[in-house]
């Protein structure tokens, strides 16, 4: 019998240790290879706050001895004025305890609270062909944005694609930064990100990204208090100096090797000169030859981008695995 879901108000850290068991068990069962990320990441992710959004965790208790792990829920709402309608939800059942009605309640519980928090919209993700599919589709539930998974294993990228940086694109340059962005391009790179808000995302009613220089810098520094590093790429336009496109990778915490991709993209007014492949192949030149401890590279990218997932291929990614967004839309309050 597993205990009614409640927000954790104050997780101690056998409270996270449990957490930890969940996911566990969740990825060796569902993604079998997979490594697992270590304790201290995990609880990283779950406690580092943002301005961007509020955090709410769930942790569901029961089995014979009463205290057993059985599922967790995240709840991330948002707080900008373009996203207060949107909540992201992370939901995972031991898969010892699945099938028993404890998904069930807690999902309900999760997205109720999300009604009361005045969201329209809650999102959650599946992965594709996995009855976590047909458990959202038969709660109205809709398939939004589907996703690929990608890889790249630092070894297997094409030699041609490491000889990309050294050839010159008139009109550009390139640049490259650790953590927070140099104060005279943060305005620059804030313009940009707000100015690429047009990637592609299904029909997810996800609201307008706002980006200015404050945000700019904190999200770098929400990384930093994860104990990762971020790691940026930019093509900079000669004739003003400004930030013409970016590319982001983030280093791991642990000495799991693998880095993760973020966001990618070239401002309207300079793409079709090639520098997203360029920017990437000199951020995969910059991770090799400063970072030996990354092996391999993870993104996931939108199915709909096609324009992105052949870059990715031309780079050396192939496909991990894929999953669907689903959305639910509310009953405001």
């Amino acid at each position: 019998m597993a205990a009614n879901p409640s927000p954790l108000t104050a997780p101690t850290a056998e409270d996270f240790r449990a957490w930890h068991r969940v996911h566990a068990a969740a990825l060796a069962h569902d993604r079998p290879g997979e490594p697992v990320p270590s304790e201290d990441a995990l609880r990283a992710h779950l406690t580092t706050g943002s301005s961007a959004f509020r955090q709410v965790l769930w942790l569901v208790r029961g089995g014979g001895s009463g205290v057993e792990p059985l599922a967790v829920a995240t709840q991330r709402l948002f707080t900008a004025p373009g996203r207060r309608h949107l909540a992201e939800v992370d939901l995972t059942v031991h898969p010892a305890h699945r099938r028993m009605g404890t998904g069930s309640r807690l999902l309900a519980t999760v997205t109720e609270a999300a009604a009361g928090a005045g969201c329209r919209t809650v999102v959650i993700e599946a992965g594709a062909g996995t009855s976590g599919e047909s458990f959202l589709r038969t709660r109205g539930f809709l398939a939004a944005a589907r996703l690929t998974w990608l890889r790249l294993l630092l070894d297997d990228v094409p030699e041609a694609v490491r000889k990309l940086p050294e050839l010159p694109h008139a009109g550009y340059r390139l640049t490259s930064w650790e953590g927070v962005v140099p104060e005279s391009l943060a305005a620059s790179l804030a313009h940009a990100k707000q100015a690429v808000a047009d990637t592609p995302v299904g029909t997810l009613d996800c609201g307008p990204a706002e980006w200015d220089e404050d945000r700019v810098c904190e999200a770098a520094q929400v990384v930093a208090r994860r104990g990762e590093r971020l790691l940026t790429v930019a093509a900079l336009a000669e004739a003003d100096g400004s930030v013409a496109g970016y590319t982001e990778l983030v280093l791991p915490a642990d000495a799991s090797g693998i880095a993760r991709q973020y966001e990618t993209a070239a401002l309207p007014a300079h793409r079709g000169h090639g520098l997203g492949l360029w920017m990437k192949a000199e951020m995969l030149r910059l991770a090799r030859a400063e970072h030996p401890e990354i092996t391999e590279i993870k993104t996931d990218n939108a199915d709909d981008n096609r324009h992105m997932l052949a870059l990715n291929s031309a780079l050396g990614f192939r496909p991990l695995r894929r999953t669907v967004l689903y959305q639910l839309r509310l009953r405001v309050r």
